[in-house]
């Protein structure tokens, strides 16, 4: 998900293209290198308003919640940001 990093029109482009629902299951992952990286995503695409309703709409609370409640420091940090 670097291409939502840094550019604003790809992260217009990856949430309009649903891929933040494909996104969603990879936060309950066993596997930490997965999850980090899920919850990094959805962070870079939540820093374009638009997404966040794709966030949202995708069923994210959840699982942010999860993260929340199980996640290391860095993603416990990622996901509130997401959902601010």
């Amino acid at each position: 998900m670097q291409l939502a990093k840094k550019r604003a029109d790809n992260r217009i482009l990856i949430g309009e293209s649903g891929a933040v629902a494909a996104l969603i299951p990879l936060l309950w992952c066993s596997d930490s290198w997965t999850q980090e990286h899920a919850v990094t995503a959805l962070l870079n695409l939540s820093l374009l308003e638009e997404n966040k309703a794709f966030i949202t709409n995708a069923g994210a609370v959840k699982s942010l919640i999860y993260v929340l409640k199980r996640g290391t420091k860095t993603w416990k940090q990622h996901a509130v940001l997401v959902s601010c």
